[in-house]
C-alpha cells in the first residue's frame, strides 16, 4: 500500500485493504499512475475495480481531466454508479444511460461518468463539450470488441477518442482474452497477465451422481434424488447451505428448470416479501409475474431478459442477501452485476446457430466459470458442467479445461456498421474528406489485425456513394452532411433504416394510409428485429386481420420472408395502442413482460425518428400523426387520453378511469371537487393534479 500516494490512499482507506493482489501491483509497476494504457487481464474478483479506482483517483486528485468508465450493459453501469458513489462522495460521479437525445447537462461537472458503450456514442454525436475534456477511458469488458452487435461501437469509440484527446489514458478491463498483446499493441498498451484469484476455483464434471475434479480436489458422490443431474447438483447445493447460479441456453428452459426445482423445495419465509414485491412490480401482475413470485417462495428464481428491469434487481438484491438459493439463468448474467455464488452449474454448453447447435465459446465458458467463489463467505468456489457419457465428458475437458479463450477479432467492417459511423462522424463534422476519412478507419482495431487497408478503401468508398445517393452526405472535394443526414445521425438509426422511412413517407402524401401503416413501417425496419414470429397454426388469423389493412399499408411486399412476422408484431403494437391489458397482449402474443417494455421503447423511439423526419420533410400531418402515435405508444392509451396522460402521476389506467367518468378536460380537472377526485385516483395523485393545475390545495394528514 506505500506505493500509492497518500493523497490517494487517504481517499480508499475506509475499504480497509492492507495488502496489494497481483494484478494491482503489477499494474502499478507498468505506469498505471503515470498515464500508461493498460489492458488487465485477471480472473473474477482477483482486484480490477480496484486498479480502475485508482486510475480515475490520480486523474481526479491530479486534475488531469474527467473518466469515464464504460460498461457493456445498463444494469452493470448503474451498479458501478452506486458503487463509487458511496465509496467516493468526494468525486462528482454521474450515471449516464437514458436515451440517445437525451441531453443531460449535469454532465458538464461530473469527474467521473459511469455509461453504457453506446450512450457514449450517443453524446460524441451529440458532439458534447466535455467530450474533449476525457483525460481517462475505462473500457469494462473489452473483449466485447469481438462481439458482433456491441463490438463495433466500442471500437468506433476507442478510435475516435484517441484522436480527440492525444493524452488520454486507456484502462482495459477482461477476465478473458485470448489474444491481449493485438489489443495492447494496437491501444500502444501494456499487458498485466495474471491468474491470481482471492479464493481457489476447482472446476469439475457431473457424471452418475459424481463430480470429478480430475485431482485438483476429491471427487464428490451426490445422492441421486432426481433422474435430472441438474436437480441433484442444485439441491445438494441447497443441502450444504449453499448458493448457486444454473445456467441454461434458454428463457424457456431457466423458468422450466426454476418451476422444477420449486417444487423439489419448501418454501423459505425470508423470501415471502421479496416474492410480493415480484408479483406487484407491474400494476397489473401478468401470468409470468405471478410464476416467478410463487416460485420464489421457495428460495428459487428465474433470472433472463423477458422479466422487467425491477424484477431482476429484487431477484439480484435477495441472492445476494442470501435468500434466494438457486437462480436458473440464461448466460447473460454471466455479463452482468456482481452476483457471485458457491457453485456456478453449466447445463447447456452448446447453442442453436446457422449450422445447428454448436459449442459455446471458451471464453462463454469461462465468463460463467468466474461467477463461482465468494471471498467474503467461501474458502473456494466449484464450476461445474454436465456430460451425459464418458465421451462427452472427455470433450468437455479437453475443450473447456484445457482449452484457452478464443481471440477477438474487430467486428467493424461490415457495411451496416460503416455506414453508420461513416455518417456518424462526417455529421460531427470531424472527417471532412477522403483523406481523413481512410485515415482514421486505418487506425481502427480492424485495420490493425487484417492490414487489407485496400479492401477497407473499398468498402469505405461503395459506403459514401450509398450515403450521397440517400442525400445524407454530399461530396464535393469536401464531405458534408446535410441537414438530414445530421438529424439521422442523432436519431441512432441505421440510414438504410431512415432512407427506407424516407421512401415511405414519400409514398404517404400520395395515398391513404392510417396509424396501423406508420406502426407497420417501423416493424418493417431492422431496428425492431427480432420480429414476433407466426406459428404455423396462427397462419390463417393473421392473413384474416392483414384483409382489414393491407390496402393502406405503406410498405407491403408478402414475398418478404419476415411478411406476416411484422403483421404479427404490428398487430400487438395496435392491441397495446387500443388499451388491451398487459396480461391479454402477453398471452395473444406470447411475449414476457420484459420482452413487451424493450418492444414498446423500441417502437416509441422510431416513431420519434418518423416524427423528426417527417418534420424535416416538411409532411406536417404526418409529422402529427407520428407525434400522437409516439406518445400513445409510450403510455399504451387511445387518442382520446392524450389530454389526460400528459399530467404526472396519471398513467393509462387512471387516464382511462377518469375519461369512463366523464372528466376529460384540464378544465374539468380543474373545478372537479377534490374529494371526488380523491376517490377515483387515490389522495397522492389527486392533490398533484390540482397543483399541477395552479390550484392550492391544503395537504391533509393522510397525505
Amino acid at each position: 500500500m506505500h506505493r500509492i500516494p497518500k493523497i490517494i490512499r487517504s481517499l480508499i482507506e475506509k475499504q480497509e485493504i492492507k495488502v496489494l493482489r497481483p494484478a494491482q501491483s503489477k499494474a502499478l509497476d507498468q505506469g498505471l499512475l503515470n498515464n500508461k494504457n493498460l489492458i488487465v487481464c485477471t480472473p473474477t474478483s482477483s482486484g480490477k475495480t480496484l486498479v480502475a479506482e485508482l486510475a480515475f483517483l490520480n486523474h481526479f486528485l491530479n486534475k488531469k481531466g474527467k473518466s469515464v468508465y464504460t460498461c457493456p450493459l445498463k444494469a452493470l453501469a448503474t451498479e458501478k454508479y452506486k458503487e463509487f458513489k458511496i465509496k467516493y462522495p468526494e468525486i462528482k460521479v454521474a450515471l449516464s444511460i437514458g436515451d440517445p437525445e437525451k441531453k443531460e447537462p449535469f454532465l458538464d461537472q461530473a469527474d467521473l461518468i459511469i455509461c453504457s458503450n453506446e450512450r457514449l456514442d450517443s453524446l460524441i454525436r451529440q458532439e458534447s463539450q466535455w467530450i474533449n475534456d476525457i483525460s481517462l477511458l475505462i473500457v469494462d469488458e473489452i473483449h466485447l470488441l469481438n462481439d458482433v452487435s456491441r463490438g463495433p461501437t466500442l471500437e468506433i469509440v476507442i478510435t475516435l477518442l484517441k484522436r480527440l484527446n492525444e493524452k488520454l489514458q486507456i484502462l482495459g478491463l477482461s477476465a478473458t482474452i485470448g489474444n491481449p498483446e493485438d489489443l495492447a499493441e494496437w491501444l500502444e498498451a501494456e499487458v498485466i497477465l495474471d491468474y491470481w484469484r482471492p479464493i481457489e476455483l476447482y472446476k469439475g464434471i457431473y457424471l452418475d451422481n459424481e463430480i470429478d475434479f480430475f485431482d485438483k480436489k476429491d471427487k464428490i458422490k451426490l445422492e441421486e434424488i432426481s433422474e435430472d443431474p441438474v436437480i441433484n447438483l442444485a439441491l445438494a447445493t441447497i443441502k450444504e447451505g449453499k448458493q448457486a447460479l444454473l445456467f441454461v441456453n434458454t428463457r424457456r428452459s431457466a423458468e422450466a428448470v426454476a418451476e422444477k426445482l420449486s417444487h423439489r423445495n419448501k418454501s423459505e419465509e425470508n423470501t415471502l416479501m421479496v416474492a410480493e414485491k415480484i408479483e406487484k412490480v407491474l400494476m397489473n401482475p401478468t401470468e409470468q409475474c405471478k410464476k416467478i413470485a410463487e416460485i420464489t417462495k421457495r428460495g428459487i428464481a428465474f433470472h433472463h431478459a423477458g422479466l422487467v428491469q425491477k424484477q431482476k434487481e429484487l431477484i439480484e438484491e435477495s441472492f445476494k442477501n442470501k435468500e434466494i438459493k438457486i437462480i436458473c439463468a440464461t448466460p447473460t448474467l454471466a455479463l452482468g452485476v456482481n452476483l457471485p455464488a458457491f457453485r456456478s452449474i453449466i447445463r447447456d454448453v452448446k447453442r442453436f446457430g446457422s449450422l445447428g447447435m454448436n459449442y459455446l465459446p471458451v471464453l462463454e465458458i469461462q465468463q460463467m466459470f468466474g461467477r463461482a467463489g465468494r471471498p467474503t463467505y467461501d474458502e473456494y468456489g466449484e464450476a461445474i458442467l454436465i456430460a451425459k457419457s464418458q465421451d462427452e465428458k472427455e470433450e468437455l475437458h479437453e475443450r473447456y479445461f484445457k482449452g484457452k479463450p478464443e481471440n477477438i477479432y474487430s467486428k467493424l467492417a461490415v457495411e451496416p456498421v460503416l455506414r453508420t459511423y461513416l455518417l456518424s462522424l462526417i455529421s460531427i463534422n470531424f472527417l471532412t474528406n477522403k483523406e481523413k476519412i481512410f485515415k482514421f478507419f486505418d487506425e481502427t482495431f480492424w485495420a490493425f489485425q487484417f492490414e487489407d487497408k485496400d479492401k477497407l478503401h473499398y468498402i469505405i468508398e461503395s459506403m459514401l456513394e450509398l450515403l450521397e445517393n440517400y442525400k445524407f452526405i454530399t461530396i464535393n472535394g469536401e464531405i458534408t452532411a446535410t441537414k438530414i443526414g445530421k438529424r439521422v445521425s442523432q436519431l441512432y438509426i441505421d440510414p438504410y433504416t431512415a432512407n427506407f422511412i424516407i421512401e415511405n413517407l414519400n409514398k404517404a402524401q400520395k395515398q391513404d394510409y392510417t396509424d396501423f401503416s406508420l406502426i407497420h413501417l417501423i416493424c418493417s425496419t431492422i431496428e425492431l428485429r427480432p420480429l414476433l414470429s407466426v406459428k404455423s397454426r396462427e397462419y390463417e388469423d393473421i392473413e384474416a386481420e392483414l384483409l382489414q389493412y393491407q390496402e393502406t399499408l405503406l410498405y407491403n411486399d408478402p414475398y418478404e420472408d419476415e411478411y406476416l412476422d411484422s403483421i404479427k408484431t404490428s398487430l400487438m403494437f395496435n392491441s397495446w395502442l387500443n388499451e388491451s391489458t398487459e396480461e391479454l397482449i402477453m398471452k395473444k402474443y406470447n411475449i414476457p413482460p420484459g420482452e413487451l417494455k424493450y418492444k414498446v421503447d423500441k417502437a416509441t423511439w422510431l416513431l420519434y425518428s418518423l416524427q423528426e423526419l417527417s418534420r424535416i420533410l416538411e409532411y406536417i400531418e404526418t409529422a402529427r400523426k407520428s407525434k400522437s402515435l409516439k406518445i400513445r405508444m409510450k403510455h399504451g392509451i387511445k387518442e382520446e387520453l392524450l389530454i389526460l396522460i400528459q399530467l404526472k402521476g396519471i398513467g393509462r389506467v387512471k387516464a382511462r378511469k377518469l375519461f369512463n367518468n366523464n372528466i376529460r378536460t384540464l378544465a374539468h380537472l380543474k373545478i372537479i371537487n377534490l374529494e371526488v377526485l380523491k376517490k377515483l385516483i387515490g389522495n397522492k395523485t389527486a392533490i398533484s393534479i390540482k397543483e399541477q393545475l395552479g390550484i392550492k390545495t391544503t395537504k391533509l394528514e393522510d397525505f
